[in-house]
């Protein structure tokens, strides 16, 4: 049902015009949140959010019953905002806008061939290796920490410092503990696999976002800018410029990159970005580099702020030399007019030696 089906069944209000005007509002309301929050554009906002603002609309509509019977007992999730208004305005009855997180949801109804099936094993079995320090086939809380930053990392979650960031980490640990303590290979590859599923939705959905224009962050801007030929991929030349790009950001004195340092470093960005976390085809899609522009961004704006900072510093550090510079000259030529003036050498300028001191400044000013 949707929420004008779910309003007649529930009788939170009378079925009448007032209950059009809420869903107006609601849309109104839920949209400016959306379009304030959704800074990443992947079109999603949190439940706690959308919930929030539910409430402040109309508590007595949007109560308790109604938030736990469309979103659910949880509080964390993720709504997506085209789902949600399908569901508001009635075109769809479908409750598929909401996710929220699950370790034990079940894959095994994946659509994938036996090829790509192995492909993931494979590669679910490295990353247990690659988390499994200590070598002993299990994962300890430590170990799932860095699993959990790892994830982040996927879906592009950044902090504000390393506070906000360890919080957020403790949080999914909790969740990681209903699964258990230790995590066998098991317990790994039933979450590896999952997470698979959904960081490839989440990549489609940034695929979309970005290409029906409405990702408006930095990084798509950039993305744009450095595909010249409107592929929606970075390859060849474009790769080039996007590495000579990040080069002489961090290098704005330097000395431009030649044909072969381009080419170099243009390899590694492939290695790295195509090769380690693509799907190694030679070129770069958006959803590959939107993270990495993302965080580029972010540390050459950090590096430029430090630079001036450190340029400010510099300069008053030099200016505080110059001016002890000229405040010792000036004592020089005090002291070196005081011995002039001091006639008689007693350490001491009398009336007389004290006037034709005056007298020899005000000729020489006279001069100037």
């Amino acid at each position: 049902e949707g929420l004008v089906d779910w309003l007649k069944l529930h009788g939170s209000v009378i079925f009448l015009w007032p209950r059009l005007q809420a869903i107006c509002k609601v849309m109104e309301e839920v949209l400016k949140v959306f379009q304030k929050s959704d800074k990443s554009g992947s079109g999603k906002i949190d439940i706690s959010t959308v919930t929030s603002v539910l409430k402040k609309i109309d508590p007595v509509i949007f109560d308790d019953r109604f938030i736990k019977a469309v979103f659910g007992s949880g509080k964390e999730g993720l709504v997506d905002f085209t789902g949600f208004t399908s569901w508001v305005t009635g075109s769809s009855e479908s409750k598929d806008f909401i996710e929220t997180p699950d370790l034990q949801d079940d894959v095994d109804d994946l659509d994938m061939d036996t090829a790509m099936v192995d492909d993931m094993l494979d590669k679910a079995k490295e990353k247990f290796d690659e988390l499994d320090k200590d070598g002993n086939q299990s994962l300890d809380m430590k170990e799932l920490r860095v699993l959990c930053e790892w994830t982040f990392q996927q879906f592009g979650r950044s902090f504000k410092n390393d506070k906000e960031k360890s919080k957020a980490i403790d949080k999914q640990i909790k969740r990681y503990e209903k699964v258990g303590s230790t995590w066998g290979f098991d317990e790994f590859e039933t979450y590896y696999l999952k997470l698979m599923v959904d960081i490839e939705a989440y990549q489609v959905k940034r695929s979309e976002a970005f290409e029906k224009g409405y990702n408006k962050s930095e990084a798509a801007q950039k993305f744009k800018e450095l595909d010249v030929d409107g592929s929606g991929f970075l390859d060849g030349e474009e790769v080039e410029v996007f590495a000579e790009w990040i080069f002489q950001s961090f290098h704005p004195d330097g000395k431009p990159l030649t044909d072969e340092q381009r080419k170099a470093e243009a390899k590694k960005l492939l290695q790295r970005l195509d090769d380690k976390k693509g799907n190694s085809d030679g070129k770069l899609s958006f959803v590959e580099v939107d993270f990495f522009i993302e965080d580029k961004i972010k540390q050459i704006e950090e590096f430029k702020k430090k630079s001036a900072e450190r340029e400010e510093k510099q300069k008053k550090k030099e200016a505080e030399k110059q001016a002890a510079k000229e405040a010792k000259k000036v004592k020089q030529k005090a002291k070196e007019e005081f011995e002039k003036a001091d006639t008689n050498k007693d350490g001491g300028l009398d009336m007389d030696e004290f006037k034709k001191m005056q007298k020899a400044n005000a000729a020489e000013k006279a001069s100037e």
